[in-house]
């Protein structure tokens, strides 16, 4: 089950990801801001990485 909502994150992130990619490239948000909402959106993934014990042995 928790390799699913992970997954389902994973999806939501790289989808986030295109997008904003898409708004820097296009001239709409800079460079800078653009890494920093990725960034942001990587410690999301990663807490959620790290709360449903995905990559550990706990989640077995």
């Amino acid at each position: 089950m928790e390799n699913l909502i992970f997954n389902a994150n994973l999806q939501e992130f790289t989808q986030k990801i295109d997008y904003i990619t898409s708004l820097q490239i296009g001239g709409k948000v800079t460079p800078e801001k653009a890494y920093k909402q990725i960034e942001a959106l990587y410690k999301q993934l990663d807490k959620s990485k790290n709360t449903l014990n995905i990559g550990t042995n706990k989640g077995i």
